[in-house]
């Protein structure tokens, strides 16, 4: 019994004497005193952080905190009562705050909050953008352009930094004065009346821009005239026929661009219609195209797509071919026709349109040919392939003449 209460008496004790070895040790926080000044710098300029202490040998480390990261510093000198903290040129070149703590061990013994404010005086560095780079006239368009300065370091520049736009037309110079808001200035440089180039530039803390530039262009044109000419007006199929405008300009009396589409629309007397195209080169549009083969009465009217219309003028061809021979042999299988004579009674240019239609007795439509003139005459030859023997109505059209015949085709016997 004696013996059991010995061994519960030394448990006991062993376990007192290990509870009072697990007591954390007593630390000794140091006493510091954050001793800088200042809490404002200019971008660029050297900041150090200063504390007094009693205890410079303590581990101590500044955490230093800004939009763009943060870094830990290590002490840079101490002395018996005072240690130093560079900050990185990276952080002292960034306009805005930057957050510091002073820690030792792992607990924040100070905080606080450091400006730097941009370094404008040093210098100012001009970006500039404009456009679009290409309006219309007429005061409903415009160019802007934005202006972002900045010091040596990148910073934008404090709001409310004065900044002067000029812009130059023709003969006028006009000068602005704006002011930064947010980063940037803008300006607003309304299109002009006339065409033509506008340049522009801003300056900022002495300061310029390059020199940019928007074109102004000319507006939608308005109605204009047309005329047409040719070396004659007989429809010989072969001369050409010229429709030309007048200047075409728009609202303002500036003359449209160079290379503005102009269709010209030409109705006939079956009021069917045919268009050829022109661009404007000077303002004038010009158009060109065949006459027809036979006689006709045109109405040309041109248009620029979306903007305007001109005038319609009229244009009327007299028949150059009066009448044609028609000859058939080998049976009726061979049709010679020609020679044709235009208005001077020379021969026609090649390529005359010629048509033939075969009908059998009763009207029925059976073939049809087309071919074109070679010399001033056209050859077809009726093979029995094509049509074999029998009685047949043959219609010839060419140059707006139509002729009938009525043939028996039997072998190649002429009849």
């Amino acid at each position: 019994m004696r013996v059991k209460i010995l061994m519960i008496l030394s448990l006991v004790l062993l376990g007192c004497s290990s509870k009072e070895e697990e007591q954390p040790k007593e630390t000794n926080t140091p006493n510091t005193t954050f001793i800088t000044s200042k809490n404002t710098s200019i971008a660029g300029e050297a900041i150090t952080l200063a504390f007094n202490t009693d205890q410079p040998n303590a581990n101590y480390k500044l955490q230093v905190k800004n939009a763009y990261g943060n870094v830990l510093l290590n002490p840079k000198n101490s002395t018996d009562k005072n240690i130093t903290f560079n900050i990185p040129k990276n952080f002292t070149r960034i306009a805005g705050p930057f957050r510091w703590k002073l820690l030792s061990n792992g607990e924040t013994l100070h905080n606080g909050k450091h400006s730097i404010t941009t370094n404008a005086p040093k210098a100012t560095y001009v970006e500039s953008y404009f456009g679009p780079r290409s309006v219309t006239a007429g005061r409903n368009d415009f160019s802007m352009l934005t202006i972002s300065p900045t010091d040596a370091y990148d910073n934008p520049v404090d709001d409310g930094t004065e900044v002067t736009v000029k812009y130059q037309f023709l003969e006028n110079i006009d000068e602005q004065k704006i002011t930064t808001e947010s980063f940037i200035a803008w300006y607003n440089v309304a299109s002009t009346l006339k065409s033509g180039r506008i340049l522009v530039t801003s300056e900022c803390n002495g300061t310029t821009s390059k020199e940019l530039a928007t074109i102004v262009y000319p507006a939608n044109a308005v109605n204009f005239n047309i005329s047409s000419s040719s070396a004659h007006n007989f429809a010989d199929g072969n001369q050409i026929v010229t429709f030309t405008s007048d200047i075409i300009k728009d609202e303002f009396g500036n003359v449209v661009t160079n290379g503005t589409l102009v269709t010209f629309v030409i109705k006939n007397e079956d009021n069917s219609y045919l268009y050829t195209i022109g661009t404007t080169i000077n303002g004038i549009a010009e158009a060109k195209t065949l006459h027809p083969d036979k006689a006709a009465s045109w109405e040309i009217q041109a248009f620029v797509t979306g903007a305007a219309e001109s005038n319609t003028t009229e244009f009327e061809f007299k028949a150059a071919i009066k009448d044609y021979p028609v000859h058939f042999s080998k049976g009726n299988r061979n049709i010679d026709i020609g020679p044709f004579e235009s208005f001077m009674k020379q021969l026609i240019p090649d390529g005359l349109l010629l048509k033939l239609e075969v009908y059998d007795t009763e009207g029925n439509f059976i073939e049809s040919k087309i071919t074109t003139t070679k010399s001033g005459v056209c050859n077809i030859f009726l093979g029995e392939y094509f049509l074999p023997d029998g009685e047949y109505l043959f219609k010839i059209n060419a140059a707006g003449i139509t002729k009938e015949f009525t043939k028996s085709i039997n072998g190649d016997t002429v009849k």
